[in-house]
């Protein structure tokens, strides 16, 4: 016998075995493409295939393409509500037996020796012992295999050539003269696409006529830095307590052998707090108000950090404790609204991407000129691309960054949303 297809031809039915969502949708009307009414329940929907739950009990599945523009932009909504199946890693790294280094040049007049891994290019002031190029080497690579672990989706990737630039300097002096901030230990600068950072803030002592690691070789700043870098494409977008903050996460995390430790977040948390009870000047700070932070600029930023160490130290303990709260303490503890977040961002972070890539090609051409600085010029009759729009004016970028903000907030105010993370650090034995 034949079997009668319903208007919904379009439509297949199935008895997939889904499972079903912790809240399901009531039903609803839709349509088709081509304005064909219907009523039917959402079951789930992936970004491209919409199960749906007909009046008789049948299931039935198509392209969200085959539905209305109306509809297709509900389940774009529905789908950004939904519970995300976040698995962390435990561990991510790097085997030191892989890691492969490559000495590009040496040159000793000119204090000028490049190294080259996988991924990453950098430039030193001093020559390299082995052990410390192999190390410097595994943990710039571990680096970047955490940004492509973490379920932020960065997906890292040079903005420019086929490596991360890196420039390796052996004093502070080297290093100011480089554009070095004051007060800062290090810097990834977006223009020059290049991270920076002087000899004593890793630990590296000279030995004879090369470097080597000293006793208080540390991983931290580099860690940190390489995590702006790796996030070049998000920079425009996140104001700068993001930035930061995830930058003193991941620097946080214990690192040994090259290899990240993400399930010993906590560890890194209570180490970071006991270094500031221990060693740091005036101790753990009080929390910087989160009404003022939300909005502080870039600019504001670097004017605190050059001027107030002090504020500087409130900004960046602020920072890292609304990241690792919104990593592993708040809601179900499982980072749902922060991943949420960068979902969010990463559509934008995109046209950003698409943007570098055609600035990139636009440099390329005949008749542009390229400056020392990273500025560059180019004929009239020529029109380069265009910055995108989300973010292309101050006020743009506020309004951006005001409504992703909300998926954090998620209808809290700032008051509540502090109580909330006093409370839960409370419960690790760190009062606020």
């Amino acid at each position: 016998m034949k079997r009668l297809l319903s208007p919904l031809a379009w439509l297949c039915a199935t008895s997939l075995a889904l499972a079903q969502l912790p809240v399901a949708d009531p039903p609803r009307g839709w349509k088709t493409a081509e304005g064909q009414p219907f009523q039917a329940t959402l079951v789930s929907f992936d970004g491209t295939l919409v199960v749906l739950r007909m009046p008789n009990g049948s299931r039935a599945q198509a392209p969200a393409a085959k539905l209305s523009a109306d509809d297709q932009a509900y389940l774009t909504e529905w789908q950004k509500k939904q519970p995300i199946k976040i698995t962390l890693p435990d561990v991510v790294g790097v085997e030191t037996a892989n890691i492969k280094t490559e000495i590009v040049s040496e040159d000793a007049a000119d204090e000028k020796y490049v190294y080259r891994t996988q991924h990453f290019e950098f430039e030193s002031q001093g020559k390299f012992a082995p052990s410390l190029l192999r190390e410097v080497a595994r943990n710039f690579e571990a680096t970047y295999e955490l940004l492509k672990a973490l379920p932020w989706a960065i997906d890292p990737k040079p903005p420019s050539g086929e490596y991360f630039k890196a420039r390796l300097l052996k004093n502070k002096e080297a290093y100011q003269a480089a554009g070095g901030p004051q007060n800062s230990g290090g810097f990834y600068s977006s223009r020059e696409e290049l991270f920076v950072v002087p000899f004593e803030s890793i630990g590296v002592k000279a030995v004879g006529k090369s470097y080597a690691k000293d006793d208080d070789f540390d991983y931290s700043t580099m860690v940190h830095e390489l995590t702006h870098q790796m996030m070049h494409y998000w920079l425009d977008l996140l104001p700068q307590w993001v930035v930061e903050g995830t930058a003193e996460y991941t620097s946080t995390l214990p690192l040994k052998t090259g290899k990240f430790r993400v399930s010993a977040a906590k560890n890194g948390l209570k180490d970071y707090v006991d270094f500031l009870k221990k060693r740091a000047m005036h101790g753990v700070p009080e929390p910087y108000p989160l009404d003022q932070l939300f909005g502080i600029t870039n600019e504001s930023w670097n004017s605190i950090l050059a001027a107030d160490p002090l504020a500087s130290r409130r900004l960046y303990f602020t920072s890292y404790l609304l990241t690792y709260y919104f990593m592993h303490l708040d809601g179900a503890g499982d980072g749902q609204r922060f991943v949420r977040y960068f979902r969010e961002v990463g559509t934008a972070r995109e046209a950003v991407a698409k943007y570098g890539k055609d600035m990139a090609d636009f440099k390329k051409q005949p008749g542009v000129e390229v400056l020392p600085d990273g500025r560059f010029r180019y004929p009239r009759t020529m029109t380069p691309p265009k910055y995108p729009e989300t973010i292309a004016t101050p006020a743009a970028r506020e309004e951006f960054q005001k409504k992703t903000l909300a998926l954090l907030l998620d209808g809290r105010t700032e008051a509540d949303l502090m109580k909330q993370i006093r409370s839960a650090y409370t419960k690790l034995g760190i009062r606020l």
